[in-house]
């Protein structure tokens, strides 16, 4: 039982699982930004070369 006990105090494997949770974390976000700007970039980008064909 005292075995046990220990492994569950352990949190040396937690540093490795809150890396890749926050890494998760940070590709979800910047994925979602460059996204959303990329669109918007696309879109000024088609108006101004409208714009400059008329």
């Amino acid at each position: 039982m005292n075995k046990f006990a220990n492994f569950i105090k352990d949190d040396e494997g937690a540093t490795i699982a809150e890396y890749a949770l926050l890494l998760g974390l940070i590709l979800v976000a910047v994925v979602t930004v460059v996204t959303a700007f990329g669109t918007n970039i696309s879109s000024a980008v088609s108006k101004a070369s409208g714009k400059l064909v008329t």
